[in-house]
């Protein structure tokens, strides 16, 4: 993969400082998707419905959604290592605002301030980590920073949703803010300041008509779209099935952990094929789902089936991701912004298709609502082949290398 930077890579792979984001990255996906294992406290102490309080995951996706673009486009005019401070600053006052919420209003209003905070995260984290880690390291970066995201998933949830059922929600949002303010203060020391690449800052407009870049985006943003479906109201959908609640939490964790399978997974196929990588992950994520609606009742076949969506979800953010990255290498972070974009907006609407369906069609009908979008995803997919392989043709001749296939190791 090639490093969005011409600078010199290190001597020595910069463990330092890419472990420092990852650990970032590992809080901010834990604090997107904690309300899932929280909703039903939030709803009681809040005295709202299931519904309402899964507005704290479309604000969250709101706030990325609507500024990652003009975010993005301000702090590339500064220097990473401030703006990342500024921004785990912000999110510390985020989930601060969150936890002192007298209303669902005001903490939706802190959801929206973290959910842009993080979307210059996932568009600076990438290309930060092969800025730092250099084009002979730029694999292992990418590798180290997702597998954070997918132990956040795995852990970050779950210990968010069981330390709630034992201190309360607000302890769980407070607590979060003093580990962000910890990785803010260690951004501080470890990451290097630097500006952009010497090829300038391409505008969105030009980004997205870069080939294929579009199509990896919106087939990232309809799997995205289709997880968070079903994931906003799992709580609700066991317990219909008759699940004690603290289900509810050893679930969220089955998730995460299927999610490191599949970031393996995924790294491992990518190595073979991009193409079928890009084919395979969602195509898992729709197994995942199928196995759900056929299980019935049944609570050991539908924890399988979250199994394996955790698997395919995990590859898909995995395998989309550095795509964005391949396809988009003379504009890595805009590129990635425009995934962020897509992938937010599909969050907000996963939430919000989530609660129609919850409100309408009832709880059961929430994972094949979501099979239907990862469908559209997969047949969109389909159509990058000609594309990837060309952009792989043509990174290896701008590097002088063999064609590269994203590998995420080692």
């Amino acid at each position: 993969m090639t490093a969005p930077s011409g600078t010199t890579p290190p001597a020595r792979f910069p463990w330092g400082p890419i472990l420092v984001l990852g650990f970032a990255w590992f809080l901010g996906v834990a604090i997107e998707l904690s309300p899932a294992g929280l909703l039903g406290d939030i709803s009681r102490d809040l005295n709202i419905s299931l519904a309402t309080a899964g507005t704290l995951t479309t604000f969250y996706a709101l706030g990325n959604a609507i500024l990652v673009l003009p975010l993005t486009a301000l702090v590339l005019r500064f220097a990473r290592r401030p703006v990342l401070v500024t921004v785990m600053g912000t999110l510390v006052l985020s989930n601060v605002i969150v936890a002192v919420a007298p209303s669902i209003v005001v903490a939706d209003i802190g959801r929206f301030i973290g959910g842009a905070s993080y979307a210059v995260i996932c568009t600076l984290f990438p290309a930060v980590a092969i800025r730092m880690a250099g084009p002979g390291n730029a694999g292992k970066a990418i590798t180290v920073v997702f597998t954070a995201t997918s132990l956040g998933t795995a852990f970050g949830a779950p210990i968010a949703s069981i330390t709630g059922n034992s201190v309360g929600w607000r302890l769980v949002f407070l607590g979060a803010a003093a580990l962000v303010l910890v990785a803010g203060a260690a951004m501080a020391f470890t990451i290097p300041t630097f500006r952009d690449s010497p090829h300038g800052t391409v505008p969105f407009l030009s980004a997205i008509r870069l080939p294929g870049v579009f199509r990896v985006a919106l087939a990232w943003a309809l799997v995205m779209l289709s997880h968070f479906v079903v994931l906003t109201y799992i709580d609700a959908y066991l317990l219909e099935l008759g699940a004690p609640e603290a289900l509810t939490s050893i679930t969220l964790l089955i998730i995460g952990v299927g999610g490191i399978v599949g970031t393996l997974f995924v790294g491992q196929v990518s190595r073979r094929s991009v193409f079928a990588a890009i084919l395979i992950a969602p195509a898992v994520v729709a197994s995942g789902f199928i196995v759900l609606i056929v299980g019935g009742r049944s609570i050991v076949v539908v924890l399988v089936g979250v199994i394996i969506w955790g698997v395919g979800v995990a590859a898909v953010v995995v395998i989309f991701q550095q795509a964005l990255l391949l396809t988009g290498r003379r504009a890595p972070e805009t590129a990635t912004s425009v995934g962020v974009l897509l992938a937010q907006a599909g969050f907000a609407a996963g939430a919000t298709v989530g609660g129609i369906t919850l409100e309408t069609l009832g709880i059961r009908a929430v994972p094949m609502v979501a099979l239907a979008f990862v469908i559209i995803a997969a047949i969109l997919a389909l159509s990058l082949r000609p594309t990837i392989r060309r952009a792989q043709s043509d990174e290896a001749h701008e590097t002088g290398n063999a064609p590269t296939r994203l590998a995420t190791a080692h």
